[in-house]
């Protein structure tokens, strides 16, 4: 079975100035993105996979994604938070609502919609990166016109997340 997870990219310009701070904490190697959809395991082939999602994308316009200050869950995880409009959940919810009714088991959690600067974190580096990142408040919006689809590739002992496809809205 494969490991996939459903997100979205943000533009260069924004990624770029999260991926410093993810490099500076040592963030996992996956691109920066906003996660739709936590990993989930498939075996029926990447293109009965992508057809779903394309068909749930289609019916979604491109939407503004604000991302407003940080957050973190607990003392584990510091993240840019994102503003959980309308159009982001309910692309949210049908992209899962779809993968739900082929049979795909999903996370529980209630979602949040956010970008991870640092993960896995100790109390005592939750400290530390907290301090690091005192005046640093993003504060940008960009345009979201597609989401991305993840696909963790396993080479012996070493794994890790890499871009499989992108999947359009509705222009």
């Amino acid at each position: 079975m494969t490991e996939f997870f459903v997100g979205i990219l943000p533009p260069d310009e924004s990624a770029c100035e999260v991926e410093q701070w993810r490099r500076k904490f040592r963030a996992p190697r996956t691109p920066a993105h906003l996660t739709l959809l936590a990993p989930f395991g498939w075996d029926q082939g990447q293109e009965q996979l992508l057809d779903a999602l394309g068909e749930v994308c289609a019916g979604h316009r491109k939407f503004a994604i604000d991302c407003r200050g940080l957050g973190s869950f607990g003392k584990g995880v510091i993240f840019i938070d994102v503003v959980p409009a309308p159009e982001l959940l309910a692309l949210q919810a049908g992209l899962a609502r779809c993968l739900e009714q082929l049979g795909v088991e999903l996370e529980k959690r209630p979602y949040h919609p956010h970008i991870t600067l640092a993960t896995r974190l100790s109390p005592r580096e939750f400290a530390l990166y907290n301090k690091e990142l005192i005046g640093y408040n993003p504060q940008y919006s960009f345009a979201c016109g597609d989401i991305t689809l993840f696909e963790l590739i396993i080479n012996g002992k070493m794994q890790r997340w890499q871009v499989s496809a992108a999947v359009p809205l509705k222009e």
